[in-house]
């Protein structure tokens, strides 16, 4: 139906109205040290806000967003392992928080020289994207950093299944995202990339790091919306 279509497509607009935007390790710092750790980017599918009670206990993880200082700036996306949760999806190196981090950026270096054997000493850190609650229940922060030279990444076996850099000018491009609906309403964003599909928590973290690279907050209504209802 029309209004279908319509909603789609205002929906894609408010939130890839991200451009294309030369980018360097400094730049990028320079975007992420404007935001506070607490941050807390909204879900932008098109879908309820999460639930209050799914906040209030959301299990504290983290994930790594790994740049490789290269001319085209690849990020690391790492395919979740049939043997894990949610295996086959695509991901940032991350996991769950454990007793022995003294930080959620801890976590996020540990998880990912558990999972691919970058060690935290090969990776400068460029800042925090904030946080991000899941609909299963998680608070995600996110961290990036870069690393310089060669990777010499080792999987896990048992968490990773394969490992692509998909440079930065395709996450940049909005064509790359499309909106899958669901029924009732709802639909959820989805990066494809040659045979790369990303839905789900880490499509959204895509979306909100590409705002703040291009030096764009919040569509203004969920600005208004979040101030009113503190649901964000």
């Amino acid at each position: 139906m029309s209004w279908v279509s319509d909603s789609y497509r205002e929906h894609k607009q408010k939130w890839l109205n991200f451009q294309p935007v030369e980018l360097d390790p400094m730049l990028i710092r320079q975007r992420l040290g404007a935001l506070s750790p607490e941050t807390e980017w909204p879900n932008p599918h098109l879908e309820p806000v999460v639930a209050k009670r799914v906040r209030a206990s959301a299990k504290r993880s983290a994930v790594a967003i790994i740049l490789r200082d290269q001319p085209e700036l690849p990020i690391v996306r790492t395919q979740r392992s049939a043997k894990i949760r949610f295996g086959g999806q695509w991901c940032f190196p991350g996991g769950r928080e454990a007793g022995s981090d003294d930080s959620l950026r801890t976590a996020a270096l540990r998880e990912t020289e558990e999972e691919i054997g970058l060690l935290g000493e090969d990776m400068t850190w460029l800042g925090c994207l904030g946080q991000y609650y899941t609909q299963s229940g998680f608070l995600i922060e996110a961290h990036v950093f870069k690393v310089e030279g060669d990777c010499n990444y080792r999987f896990n076996p048992e968490e990773v299944a394969d490992l692509v850099e998909v440079p930065i000018k395709a996450i940049q491009n909005p064509d790359h995202y499309h909106l899958i609906g669901r029924g009732h309403e709802r639909a959820n964003f989805q990066f494809r990339w040659q045979s790369v599909q990303i839905g789900g928590p880490t499509v959204s973290l895509l979306i909100h790091l590409m705002r703040c690279l291009s030096g764009l907050g919040l569509p203004r209504d969920r600005i208004a919306s979040r101030d009113k209802l503190g649901n964000f």
